[in-house]
Order: structure tokens, then C-alpha cells, then sequence
């Protein structure tokens, strides 16, 4: 099936409900919920003169469509849709109302004849609700010119909606207020719902339908379990190999390949997985191994392939592939042939591989401008014309790898399985964090070395002050303003904290820090808790497992916080950072660049985390 075919089935959940009430008579739709994924207003110019600049030009064309208000009994409407049905932006709609069976009259009279309103009235009040929709749907700025004659002459433009720049929430919530009643949603992404692109599968580039699975990118994620697994900066903790997941995204989207996860059918590990063994979920089901117990991979990057060649390529030929090209300082391809008789070419590579060839073969080219490449990369990473064609005039570094970082976290890209999400909302109740009201949080590590600060400050680790005083900026309110703390040791954090006086008042009095600041510090349980399974054991799978949801839960609730206190050194601090990122669409921001990210402030080190997935 083409991306487009299955982008359009994709397409079928999201049918506005209000839409689907007015042409119930012609078309049933079942309606679902569904996110207001922001309709970005990045700025447009004239861009580049490469092959793909036509388009863009086409895309910003204004288009004049004329409704003569005197014919009501003429689809003029399905005209109007008919005539912006070449764009493919409009396709929703054209979907909607197609031409051959499309006809405006009944609508017309049963909304004059429940309001008592004239025809023409009726008519009037459709048109307007329509093209609502599409400011909505779409992010269009629609231009209504009333003059003297009979018509109404509408101008649909190409570019985004004013938005109030409240609407970028700077103050979240664990619970996203747009997706009330859908509690384990919120915790199976690092960002709030409603910041997700639904509709992105129906954007991105058509591939020709049969060869899909031509060019593969085969990932083999690390699923040996080291002694040091709990130390998330290792390659195989939970940050490090989600941070290599999002590295192998970005070369497959890079270089058009789809992206196939390969993983082995036998237990390297106990249980199967370098993250633990599920005590309380899916006993009757076969529970995924590797990193499939951990996340969900979106089907719009694996264009639904399967792995290639399984009649002649296993996990261990796989495998020595892999090892084999990885002893190349270029990339290295292997062409295998499938059951059916068609070939693919295909880029095996696992965690290790991913960073060595980022770094030796791919950081330099999509950092390179003037290039077309960049334009098509953003369109395969979910953007909008305009947004690749901003992304593709961008120079500074930084400013290029947060743009990437923003469009990763807008696809919705890391989703966490149902039962990771369930156990990660139950580990974060049991810190009695409130879930609906905003708070700030740090990332503090105490269970090693911090490499460099101990040459610079002649200390292993950072000061909790010193965490604090970047906190204090923050103005003075007289409620206690909600402080979590994300340790690898939370036991020497509540040593920590409780060697501060308390004032009068009963806020904590912290040296440097202004008594009227009143603080209130939530902490997580021990990895090590049962607290929140439904079964407790003392297996070591189980004891992973907990780890794993314990690092999980440290990650939502760092990603969504108010305000981020931590470093770039740490795996953990570089991850949250790619989903603190957005694309800068509100209007009055312009000068802040193309993206903006939620208050982020680095306690020590490097100001800048470099390229995501590093």
C-alpha cells in the first residue's frame, strides 16, 4: 500500500465531528478525539532557487474563488472545494466533498428550516462553518472581501493563523487539559498530547507503491544488560538508547530509507529484554523483547516493512553483516533478495553504528547549505512546505539541530508502550506529584562523577546550592512553588534537602535563595519499590523493569516541567532537551528564532546539547 493510501486511512479517525454533523445525510464519518497540533507560522521569504522552489512559490500563490450568493441551488461550494483540491493541503477536504456526489441543497434547507433563516442565509452560515474548518484543520489565513456586486470573494493563502502567544504553554501540566479522561495517553509521550502532529502521515512524500521496502535502514538495538545498566549515561541505560533510537530516525529519514527494528527471538538477557520483565501487564500476551518492550515504532517510518530477506538473512547473518560493514570507515550497503523476488538494499547498523556513522558521514551534510537535501529531510520528518523551507534556509548549527529536535518532538515519535505508560503514571503517583498543576523540576546526579566539573570546581558532583541559585530567578509568590527532584540517588537528595532550616512560615530557608520563595520538594520512590505493581518480586528482571519505569517516569516529568534545571553532560538532560523544543509560530516572537524552547536553564557545562540523539 502507497504512504499516500495509508496516510489517507490514517486520515479517516480525525474527521471533525463538526464537519461530519452537516454532511451526515451524505457522508458518515465516525468521529474521534483529537489533538490541536499548533499550525505553525514560521516566516516565509523567497527562498531558494532550487529545482523544488517552484512549489514553494505555488504554495504561496493567492488564489481568488468567487460564490455568486444569487445561485443557491448550484454546488457552488463543491466548485470552491473542487478548485483548491489541487493543493494538497486541501485534500482533507476535497475527501469530504467530492464533486460527483457532493450537492449543497439539502444542507441549505434543513439549516433554514431549523433556524428560519432564508436560503441565502443558510448558505452564508455553511460556507462560513466550512472554511472555519479549514482555518482550523489546516492552519489557513482566509481573506473574506465584501464589495458593492453579488459575490464574496475569498483569497486562501498559504500561511499560518495568528495565534495568541499564550497558546504556547509555558506552564504545563502532567495532564494534558485537551484530552481529559485519557490518562495513560499523557504518559506514553515526553510531550503533552495535544503538541502532536496527528495528520503527519498524510504530509510526508509519497513513496511509489511497491517500493516502499527498496532502501531499508535495518536498526539492531543493544539488548545486552551491563553491570553499570543503571547508570543511564552508559549506551545501554534508558536514556542512552533512546537517545540512539532518535540518531538511527534521523539517518533513515535523512537518507529516505524506512526505518525496520531487528531484534533477536531468543533471551540474550532474562526475560528477554534489557528493560525488565512486566510483572502485571499482558500475562495472557506475548510481550515484545528488546526495545519493543519499551517504545511503540511509528509505522510511517517503517512504511510497514518487515525485516528483509528473512529467507536467507537471520538474526545472527544480520548480525555479522553488521559487523562486517562496521569495520568501514563509509557507508556500507548490502542488496539481499526476498521471497518475492524483489531486492533491497539495506544500511544495518545498531546503537554503536548509528553514532560512529552521524559522526564520520552525516553531521557534515545536513548541516551543509545552500541544499535541497535539507528541504526534503524536514518534509520526511513531518513539516509543513513552508517549515522545510525554513529549515532548509537555516545556517547557525544550533538553530538547525533544535529545528530538527522541534519536528521530532512534534511526530510523536517516542511512544512508550501501554503497560510502560500505566506503570510510569502509577510510579509518579506514588511521589504524590500533583499532576494539574505546573511545577519545575531539576535533574540532579549524585552517583558519579560529573566529567569536568571536579577540574573546574574540584568537586565530583554539582552542589544542590548551585541548582538553586539558577532556580531563583523565578519571581516571589505566596504560594510554594512544586520543585521535583530527578536523582540517581534520591536517598542522599533527602539527606540534602533536610539539612536546610525551616522559617517561620514552615518554607524551607535556603542559604542564597530569598525566604520569599516558599519551596515544596517531591521526589520519587526508590527504583527498587513494589509500591506500584500490582505483584511485587524480587527477581532481577523485575528489579530492571522497575529501574526502567523509575527512568521512564523521570523523563516524562522532566520533559514537561515549567521550568528544567540540569546539564548537557548527562544523557538524561540532552534527551529531555529535544522535547523541550517547538517550532516559534506565534506571533510577537518572531525575534526569538525559529524555535522556542520551554524555560531550560544549565547549571553547569555546555550551553548548547548539540544534535539530538548524541
Amino acid at each position: 500500500m502507497s504512504r499516500r493510501r495509508k496516510g489517507a486511512a490514517a486520515e479517516e479517525e480525525y474527521k471533525s465531528s463538526e464537519i461530519v454533523s452537516l454532511i451526515s445525510s451524505l457522508e458518515k464519518e465516525p468521529s474521534a478525539p483529537r489533538s490541536r497540533s499548533r499550525k505553525s507560522s514560521l516566516k516565509k521569504d523567497s527562498g531558494h532557487d532550487s529545482g523544488h522552489h517552484g512549489s514553494h512559490k505555488e504554495e504561496r500563490r493567492l488564489r481568488g474563488l468567487s460564490i455568486d450568493s444569487n445561485d443557491d441551488n448550484k454546488s457552488t461550494l463543491t466548485g470552491m472545494l473542487s478548485a483548491m483540491s489541487g493543493r494538497s493541503a486541501i485534500s482533507t477536504m476535497t475527501a469530504l466533498t467530492s464533486t460527483s456526489t457532493m450537492t449543497v441543497t439539502p444542507i441549505i434547507a434543513a439549516i433554514s428550516k431549523h433556524t428560519g433563516l432564508s436560503r441565502k442565509a443558510a448558505y452564508v452560515i455553511l460556507t462560513v462553518i466550512i472554511l472555519s474548518f479549514l482555518i482550523w484543520r489546516e492552519g489557513y489565513r482566509i481573506h473574506v472581501n465584501v464589495s458593492s456586486s453579488s459575490s464574496l470573494n475569498f483569497n486562501v493563502q498559504d500561511i499560518p493563523v495568528p495565534q495568541n502567544a499564550d497558546a504556547y504553554n509555558n506552564k504545563p501540566h502532567l495532564m494534558d487539559a485537551a484530552w481529559p479522561g485519557h490518562d495513560n495517553v499523557n504518559f506514553e509521550t515526553l510531550v503533552p498530547p495535544s503538541e502532536i502532529d496527528l495528520l503527519l502521515q498524510r504530509r510526508l512524500p509519497e513513496i511509489e507503491e511497491g517500493h516502499e521496502c527498496d532502501d531499508i535502514l535495518l536498526y539492531m538495538p543493544n539488548q545486552q544488560l551491563h553491570a553499570d545498566y543503571g547508570d543511564d549515561e552508559h549506551v545501554s541505560g534508558v536514556a542512552g538508547q533512546l537517545n540512539s533510537y532518535l540518531m538511527a530516525v534521523m539517518l533513515a529519514t535523512y537518507t529516505s530509507k524506512a526505518m525496520v527494528i531487528l531484534e533477536s527471538k531468543e533471551d540474550l538477557v532474562p526475560g528477554g529484554s534489557q528493560f525488565g520483565c512486566p510483572s502485571n501487564a499482558l500475562e495472557d500476551e506475548d510481550v515484545p523483547k528488546g526495545l519493543s518492550r519499551l517504545i511503540q515504532h511509528s509505522e510511517w517510518l517503517s512504511r510497514g516493512c518487515s525485516v528483509p530477506c528473512q529467507n536467507n538473512h537471520n538474526y545472527e547473518k544480520w548480525s555479522n553483516v553488521r559487523m562486517k560493514n562496521g569495520m568501514s570507515k563509509f557507508v556500507q550497503h548490502t542488496t539481499c533478495r526476498n521471497d518475492s523476488g524483489w531486492e533491497s538494499r539495506v544500511l544495518v547498523v545498531d546503537d554503536v553504528d548509528v553514532q560512529r556513522l552521524f559522526e564520520n558521514n552525516f553531521k557534515g551534510k545536513m548541516l551543509h547549505r545552500p541544499s535541497p537535501t535539507a528541504y526534503n529531510w524536514a518534509l520526511r520528518l513531518g513539516a509543513k512546505k513552508y517549515e522545510a523551507q525554513t529549515f532548509a534556509d537555516l545556517e547557525d548549527e544550533e538553530e538547525i539541530w533544535d529545528f530538527v529536535s522541534a519536528l521530532l518532538a512534534r511526530s510523536g515519535i517516542l511512544r512508550f508502550q501501554p503497560w510502560i505508560a500505566k506503570d510510569a503514571r502509577n510510579f509518579i503517583r506514588l511521589s504524590q506529584l500533583p499532576m494539574q498543576v505546573s511545577y519545575d523540576a531539576f535533574h540532579v546526579r549524585r552517583g558519579g562523577s560529573v566529567e569536568g566539573y571536579e577540574n573546574e570546581a574540584g568537586l565530583d558532583v554539582i552542589p544542590f546550592q548551585e541548582y538553586l541559585k539558577m532556580w531563583e530567578r523565578h519571581d516571589c509568590s505566596d504560594k510554594a512553588r512544586i520543585i521535583y527532584i530527578a536523582s540517581d540517588d534520591p536517598g542522599q537528595m533527602k539527606e540534602e534537602i533536610s539539612n536546610y532550616p525551616v522559617g517561620e512560615a514552615g518554607n524551607l530557608v535556603l542559604p542564597g535563595v530569598d525566604e520569599c520563595h516558599g519551596l515544596s520538594f517531591y521526589l520519587r520512590e526508590d527504583s527498587t519499590s513494589t509500591e506500584f505493581m500490582k505483584k511485587g518480586s524480587t527477581s532481577d528482571c523485575s528489579i530492571q523493569y522497575r529501574r526502567t519505569i523509575s527512568s521512564v517516569a523521570d523523563l516524562i516529568i522532566l520533559s514537561k516541567s515549567s521550568t528544567f534545571i540540569g546539564e548537557f553532560g548527562s544523557g538524561f538532560g540532552r534527551l529531555v532537551r529535544t522535547f523541550r523544543a517547538a517550532l516559534n509560530d506565534f506571533p510577537g516572537r518572531e525575534e526569538e528564532g525559529p524555535v522556542l524552547v520551554r524555560d531550560t536553564r544549565v547549571v553547569w557545562g555546555k550551553s548548547h546539547p548539540g544534535p539530538p540523539g548524541v
